[in-house]
């Protein structure tokens, strides 16, 4: 009885750890990283599904950062929003019974 007494405390004593990985679709590595949008920076998302390890996943969201940050450094306005803001500038303009007559026209001469 003495023996099963001891046996019964040293259960008690003893921890059990039990570690669930959560298992990725493609490995056991790091799942990815979301960065949330912040400073005129977009977010960054990069998804890793357990393919990279931790250290390969910050350095994709270092590398997507300072492309960002030279975007938002550069501050050009692409050509295409440029002709948008030409087009929606010159409908603005038209009297209102010919604005989509001058969309039109507008349209025709940059297709060609």
């Amino acid at each position: 009885m003495a023996n099963d007494q001891e046996f019964i405390e040293k259960i008690k004593t003893l921890s059990v750890i039990v570690k669930n990985k959560e298992r990725l679709p493609l490995g056991n590595k790091n799942k990815g990283q979301f960065i949330p949008p912040e400073e005129g920076r977009r977010a960054i998302f990069v998804p890793s599904y357990g393919t990279m390890e931790k250290e390969e996943v910050d350095y994709v969201v270092e590398v997507a950062k300072e492309q960002e940050d030279e975007r938002i450094k550069r501050k050009e306005v692409s050509q295409q929003k440029a002709m948008l803001e030409d087009v929606t500038l010159a409908v603005r303009q038209a009297p209102n019974k010919q604005r989509a007559k001058t969309a039109q026209k507008i349209i025709k001469e940059i297709g060609g």
